[in-house]
């Protein structure tokens, strides 16, 4: 008996076979994928050069390749490479919980920093440093639980409209607001030393980053993600809308909060290790789904456009304004982005 032909690849896809195993992957979206690791492994190595202290690229390669002095090494090895793999880490875990919101909420403006999900971290960061000085475990337990109480009062503000929609937005932008008083009110109260401390947990910045930090946020990143891709069916149904997902056997409610939970989660490591940083989350899938040119935002193109756009602009801080907040470079950014988008759906809605 003759074994039937393989069918092949539908256009635009790219099949691969091995062991009786099948992989489709999309050829735009893998090219993309692989340029923009190009793109940040190239950023790696500029910011390794980019600094207060005057080191040169062969200064940085001969360090990374095991020479040296020791004053260079504690330049490179303790001050530098933390930084750097602490901003790929964190651009990526907003890049992925932007991506997850947005497809759940189906809106482009479905954000956690617009939601509202960041600013409720940043409320547990701050009710754990100014009221219980805790260690960096339960800041980031504490970031963890603000996040999912902010969610869970936005959920039940917008319930009516369904976790998508403009009323899960506007209910987002107002409970934001509220929750950003409320932490301006706790660092008000501190005493100076206290107040000083919170300023700094909440100010989005890389200059703190350490390697007890950065393998902090990278072991919790891989184990969010790790669980993020055993959800990927649902999220891919969920893609389809409620409807189509609940036919093709997806627990739709059950499926949204533990993808609510674990982009939560990605939100809270990241607001524990580096403070609050806006917009990486809303800009860098839509640059996925653009370059893609995918109606949803891939994964992983999402999470390396978030590195590649965090780590950018933190080398454009130190290089170019003086070592300022990265966190202040992507909001400047980030909201110049976010008035065009704006423009732009509102123009699809006439």
């Amino acid at each position: 008996m003759n074994p039937q032909p393989l069918a092949p690849a539908p256009a635009g896809q790219l099949l691969l076979r091995a062991r009786g195993y099948s992989l489709l992957l999309n050829r735009r979206s893998l090219v993309v994928t692989l340029a923009l690791m190009a793109v940040c492994l190239v950023l790696m190595f500029a910011a390794i050069g980019v600094g207060g202290s005057s080191l040169s690229y062969a200064d940085a390669w001969a360090v990374l390749t095991g020479h040296g002095t020791a004053s260079q090494r504690l330049v490179i090895v303790e001050w530098r490479l933390p930084r750097i793999l602490l901003a790929v880490i964190i651009g990526a875990a907003l890049a992925v919980a932007g991506a997850i919101f947005q497809t759940i909420t189906r809106n482009p403006l479905g954000s956690p920093d617009i939601i509202g999900f960041t600013m409720g971290a940043q409320a547990g960061v701050l009710v754990a440093i100014v009221l219980l000085g805790s260690s960096l475990a339960v800041v980031s337990f504490a970031a963890l639980l603000g996040g999912i109480a902010c969610g869970a009062v936005i959920f039940v503000v917008s319930f009516k409209g369904g976790f998508g929609g403009l009323r899960l937005i506007l209910a987002g932008i107002a409970i934001s607001a509220m929750v950003g008083s409320f932490n301006r009110w706790l660092i008000v109260k501190a005493d100076s030393d206290t107040a000083y401390a919170a300023l700094k947990a909440v100010t989005g910045t890389l200059a703190a980053a350490e390697w007890q930090v950065t393998s902090f946020a990278l072991v919790a990143t891989l184990v969010v993600l790790g669980l993020i891709t055993a959800c990927a069916r649902d999220l891919r149904n969920l893609e389809l809308g409620q409807d189509l997902a609940a036919g093709l056997g997806t627990h739709t409610q059950r499926a949204q909060a533990a993808l609510v939970l674990l982009g939560t989660a990605l939100v809270a490591i990241a607001t524990t290790a580096a403070g609050p940083i806006g917009f990486i989350a809303l800009v860098a899938p839509h640059l996925a789904r653009m370059m893609s040119q995918s109606s949803r935002a891939p994964l992983v193109a999402s999470g390396l456009s978030g590195a590649v756009l965090l780590l950018a602009a933190d080398i454009a801080s130190q290089a170019l304004l003086e070592s300022m907040p990265v966190g202040v470079v992507t909001a400047a950014v980030g909201g110049v982005y976010f008035m065009g988008l704006l423009v732009v759906e509102s123009r699809k809605s006439v």
